[in-house]
C-alpha cells in the first residue's frame, strides 16, 4: 500500500454518504501517538483503512452488531479502534475557532505541574552610547521579571448505557469523542479570556491608566475608526524598564461575538475617514479621507468576553487591541501545554466483569455493577497575563 495521509484513507471509505463526517470529522485529525506509528508501519496503515471500513459499515447498518461485539474482543480492534476515536476527538477540538492562538503566545514544552517562574531579562533596547578610544564599556542595566503559571488539568467524563449502545450501537456513542474535543477547545478559549477580562471588564490588574493600556472610558472609547486610533497610539507609547520605545506595532483586534461585524467593517474598508489634530498652524482640525491603515489586523472573535464580563453591558461593548506575541519574549499572555499532552487525550473505562466462559467481557459490554459504558477526556493547560504593554483594552462604554 502506498503511503497516505488519514485524510486520504477517511475519505476513500467515505462512500458518498454524509453521515460519515458526523463519525469520524473531518479525517485530517489524528494524535501525535498513532500519527507516528501510522506513518511508520505499513501494516498499522492498512489494518487501520480496514477498521474504519468496518466501523464505518456498523454505523451505516451494513454490518450486524454482534459482529462488531465479537471484533471487541480480538487483542488489536480495540486499539485501532482507539486512532479512530482520536479522530474524532482531535476533530472536534481543532474544529472550533481557536482565535487565542492570534494574541497568546504558545508554550508547547511544560515539563510537570509545578509552578515555574517565566523569567525575562528586561534590556533597554535604547541606542548604543559611544565609546572613546580605550575606554571601558559601560553596562546597561538589566532587570529580571517574573511571571509564575502552572498547568491544571480539565477533564470530564461521559457515560450512557449499554442497552443504549444495543438499541442504537455506534449512534450511541459516535459523537461523544467530537463532543469532548470541543469542549477542550472551549475551556482552553475561555481559561485565556479570563486572563484579560473579569467580572467588570477588561483586567483591573492588567489593563488600566496606571499601566497606560486603557482607552479612557467615555463616548469616544466604543469600537471605532478614532478609539482604534487611540487604542494604536498607546501601544505605540509603551517604553521599555530605560524609557527607550518598544515600537509595538498593534497586530490583533480582540472582540466580542457582538462586535464581529463592525471589527471587519473597520479593518475590510478601503479608506477610512479620519480627523487631524487641530492647532493654530494647522488652521483647525480637518476631515481627510484616507487609506485605511488597520486594513493588515487580525480580527480575533472571543464569544467568552460577554461570559466572563457579567457587569452590566460591558461584556458586548468591551474590546483590546494586542500587538503580535511572537514579537517579544515578553508577550501580553501566554499560554502553556503540558509536554506530550499538547491536545485532548480520551479514554475509555475497562470493564472490570470477566465472562463464565472465560476471557475478559469486551470494552462495550458496561460496568460489572450498572452496564454503564464511560469515556473520560484530559485536557491540560495553563498560562499567565505578562505584559500589560503589549495590549490596550477599552470597556466600549
Amino acid at each position: 500500500m502506498n503511503k497516505q495521509t488519514f485524510s486520504d484513507i477517511t475519505e476513500s471509505v467515505r462512500l458518498e454518504d454524509a453521515s460519515y463526517a458526523n463519525l469520524f470529522g473531518d479525517g485530517k485529525s489524528i494524535s501525535q501517538t498513532h500519527r507516528q506509528r501510522f506513518e511508520a508501519d505499513a501494516e498499522y496503515r492498512q489494518r487501520l483503512v480496514e477498521t474504519t471500513r468496518f466501523v464505518y459499515d456498523t454505523h451505516a447498518g451494513r454490518i450486524a452488531p454482534a459482529r462488531f461485539a465479537e471484533a471487541m474482543t480480538t487483542s488489536d480492534f480495540p486499539i485501532l479502534l482507539g486512532g479512530i476515536f482520536d479522530l474524532a476527538l482531535l476533530g472536534g477540538y481543532r474544529e472550533y475557532p481557536a482565535s487565542y492562538e492570534m494574541w497568546c503566545k504558545i508554550d508547547r514544552d511544560v515539563r510537570d505541574f509545578r509552578t515555574r517562574a517565566k523569567t525575562t531579562i528586561n534590556l533597554p533596547d535604547g541606542a548604543l552610547g559611544r565609546v572613546g578610544e580605550r575606554e571601558e564599556y559601560k553596562k546597561a542595566g538589566a532587570t529580571e521579571g517574573q511571571f509564575p503559571y502552572a498547568v491544571q488539568k480539565f477533564g470530564r467524563k461521559f457515560g450512557f448505557s449499554w442497552e443504549s449502545f444495543v438499541n442504537d450501537h455506534l449512534g450511541a456513542f459516535s459523537g461523544t469523542p467530537k463532543a469532548l474535543g470541543r469542549a477542550a477547545r472551549r475551556t482552553t478559549a475561555r481559561f485565556a479570556t479570563s486572563l484579560i477580562c473579569d467580572a467588570n471588564g477588561p483586567a483591573a490588574g492588567f489593563v488600566n491608566l496606571g499601566n497606560n493600556n486603557l482607552v479612557a472610558p467615555g463616548a469616544n472609547s466604543a469600537l471605532s475608526v478614532t478609539s482604534l486610533t487611540a487604542a494604536a497610539n498607546l501601544l505605540s507609547q509603551q517604553m521599555d524598564t530605560g524609557g527607550e520605545p518598544i515600537f509595538n506595532d498593534p497586530a490583533v483586534l480582540i472582540v466580542p461575538a457582538s462586535l464581529k461585524i463592525t471589527a471587519l467593517q473597520i479593518v475590510n474598508a478601503l479608506q477610512i475617514r479620519a480627523q487631524t489634530a487641530g492647532g493654530a498652524d494647522a488652521g483647525g482640525a480637518q476631515q481627510l479621507d484616507t487609506t485605511n491603515l488597520f486594513q493588515g489586523l487580525k480580527v480575533a472573535v472571543e464569544p467568552y468576553i460577554s461570559r466572563i464580563i457579567t457587569n452590566g453591558t460591558v461584556g458586548r461593548t468591551a474590546w483590546f487591541l494586542a500587538a503580535d506575541p511572537a514579537q517579544s519574549e515578553r508577550p501580553a499572555v501566554e499560554l502553556g501545554f503540558l509536554q506530550g499532552h499538547e491536545e485532548p487525550q480520551i479514554a475509555m473505562k475497562s470493564p472490570n466483569a470477566v465472562m463464565v466462559g472465560g476471557g475478559d467481557a469486551n470494552a462495550f459490554a458496561g460496568d460489572f455493577d450498572t452496564d454503564s459504558i464511560e469515556f473520560r477526556v484530559r485536557h491540560v493547560v495553563g498560562g499567565a497575563a505578562m505584559d500589560p504593554r503589549m495590549i490596550v483594552g477599552s470597556f466600549g462604554q
